[in-house]
Order: structure tokens, then C-alpha cells, then sequence
């Protein structure tokens, strides 16, 4: 009698293990249908920084393009707030299905976390659908300025301590506070949400310098850079030294970049990935882009993943470096 209970059991628990396992196809078939159908809906594009800096104006023109590619409306929602980490979180509690992206600066993952508390993001946090241009990161002032340089800043900074700098990122800060501990300068720094409060700050003479993600170059008459954040000279700028030729060893790269959840299926990120790389030979895309002398780079998601882990273990490197973290 026991025995025959034993079998029982048993077959209970096959014919359980059985519909699991058919109900666990039943679901992976399911979200996979769902990946090849994709998009069925409206999409919303978070970015980082308020509206009116170089991210928005690169994202709204990207929201179009892919819009059109992908044929549903594409929002864009700006949700400024420490350099990008505020929407990058709201990001990591939306649903993986391709339907909430954020558009913003790789440097929210690849230096942020460096620099910031409570920042911990690695690139195997979230998935990548691609990026698309890079950023002329540089300092910029007014073009009256009474200095050209770096060097002839430093040497301005020293006459006049107390300055005010515009910082708009917790790397925009960094550079600054490296240049100063290095010179012995005394800077006030003027927390910025986006590339809009930059121009402003500028423009008002409110700061005498900033870190600009490239937008300053739409402003050739009323502001001119200092100095190149990046490690190649602009090609807008091709005179101007980089921080690293400055004899700050401090160039980073960044660019904009298609960030989504964390198990966000692979179809999608393909599909977004190709509709993200219609932008690169679009007419209307190009032109809004060079009056802001943007250059345009893209990497599908393959290669938007690796320039993202590259480009973490450059800067970790650096900011272990300069003793920011610890090695």
C-alpha cells in the first residue's frame, strides 16, 4: 500500500514538473512573441538633464528619426537630476520590454559612480541599444574672457580667488576641483541641471567658466573653449589643447547613448538599434547636428556595450589616479 502511494506521489510530481515546464514555455514563447512584435505602442525616452543642453536637443532629434523608423510615437521626458543617476534609477524600476529607454551621457555609468555617493552603477546594470554621437566635452567661457588657455586661466585664477565654475555633473565637478588642488586655486562651484542653466550662466556672467557637453558651439560669437576634456582634440577646435596635453591627466570620452533595463530581450535592442542608426544618413538629423558641430559616431548594441566597459575601466583607472577611489 505504501508503495502504490509512492507511485502516486510521484506521478503527481512529474505531471507538476510537466505543466511548470509547459507553462514556463508557454511564458518564454509568450515574451518572445512579444520581442518580435515590438513595438506595438508609444515608446518614452527619459533624458537626463533639463531641456535646452546638447543631450535634449540630440535626443528630441533621435526621437524622431527612430519615431519614424519604428512607427509609434516616441516622448521625451526630461527627469534632470545628478548628472543623469536620478532617471537612470527610475530606469532600473521600469519594466524590460523596450518601452521606457533613457537617452543620455555614457558618463552616468562610466564616471558617475566614481564620483558620486550613493551612485553605484556598473555597465552590467543595464543593456545598451547603441550610441550615436560624441561629445566636444570642454571648458568654455565668454569670449571676451581675459584668458584663451588653460594656462593663462590658472595664472588669471590666481589674481582673482573666489571665482565661480559651472558645474553641471559630478565629473564637471571633478575636473575642476583636480585643476584647483593641483594650482592651489579657490573656486565656487554652481550646480547646473543641464547645457540650458550653462548657456545662461555664461552668457549672464554668472560664472567665468563651465563644462560644456559641446553646446557652447552653437554660440561661436559669445563663447569660445578652453581647453578639450576629451582625449582627442575636437574637430571643431582643433587648436585647442586637450586637459591630458594641459598636464592633467584627466581626458575622458563620452557619448550619447540608448540605455535600457537590465534583461531587456536582445530583438529589442536590435530593433532599436537599427532605427537608431537611420539617424546616422538622415538629412534633417545631420543638419541639426552640425549647427550644433556635433559629431555624429554610432555603435550598434554590440559595440555600445564594449565602448561602455572600455570606457569604465579607463576612468576607474583615472580616478583611482588622481585618488578619488582607492585601487
Amino acid at each position: 500500500m505504501k508503495h502504490s502511494t509512492e507511485k502516486h506521489t510521484t506521478g503527481r510530481h512529474l505531471l507538476g514538473a510537466a505543466v511548470a515546464l509547459a507553462l514556463g514555455w508557454t511564458g518564454f514563447a509568450t515574451a518572445a512573441s512579444a520581442a518580435d512584435d515590438y513595438p506595438t505602442g508609444p515608446i518614452t525616452m527619459m533624458v537626463g538633464y533639463a531641456a535646452g543642453g546638447q543631450t535634449d536637443l540630440v535626443a528630441r532629434a533621435t526621437a524622431k528619426v527612430m519615431s519614424e523608423q519604428l512607427g509609434v510615437p516616441i516622448n521625451v521626458v526630461n527627469k534632470p537630476g545628478a548628472g543623469g543617476a536620478v532617471a537612470a534609477r527610475e530606469l532600473q524600476k521600469a519594466k524590460p520590454d523596450g518601452y521606457t529607454v533613457l537617452f543620455q551621457a555614457s558618463t552616468v555609468i562610466n564616471s558617475a559612480p566614481f564620483i558620486m555617493e550613493r551612485v553605484d552603477f556598473t555597465p552590467d546594470d543595464f543593456e545598451y541599444a547603441g550610441m550615436i554621437t560624441a561629445y566636444q566635452v570642454g571648458l568654455a567661457t565668454q569670449k571676451d574672457a581675459p584668458f584663451d588657455t588653460l594656462a593663462e586661466f590658472v595664472a588669471w585664477a590666481k589674481e582673482n580667488p573666489g571665482f565661480s565654475y559651472g558645474s553641471l555633473s559630478p565629473e564637471a565637478r571633478m575636473y575642476m576641483e583636480q585643476i584647483a588642488k593641483k594650482e592651489g586655486l579657490e573656486a565656487n562651484i554652481v550646480p547646473l541641471k543641464g547645457g540650458g542653466d550653462m548657456i545662461n550662466v555664461i552668457l549672464g556672467h554668472q560664472v567665468v567658466l563651465a563644462l560644456s557637453g559641446g553646446i557652447h558651439k552653437k554660440y561661436p560669437d559669445e563663447m569660445k573653449m578652453i581647453a578639450a576634456l576629451t582625449t582627442f582634440r575636437h574637430p571643431s577646435d582643433p587648436d585647442v589643447l586637450t586637459i591630458d596635453e594641459n598636464g592633467y591627466e584627466l581626458g575622458m570620452d563620452s557619448r550619447t547613448t540608448l540605455i535600457l533595463p537590465k534583461g531587456t530581450p536582445r530583438p529589442v535592442l536590435d530593433n532599436l538599434a537599427t532605427a537608431l542608426k537611420a539617424a546616422e544618413t538622415d538629412e534633417d538629423f545631420k543638419k541639426i547636428i552640425a549647427a550644433a558641430n556635433i559629431p555624429i559616431m554610432y555603435f550598434d548594441a554590440n559595440g555600445a556595450a564594449k565602448e561602455m566597459a572600455d570606457s569604465y575601466a579607463n576612468n576607474k583607472r583615472i580616478m583611482e589616479s588622481v585618488g578619488i577611489i582607492q585601487k
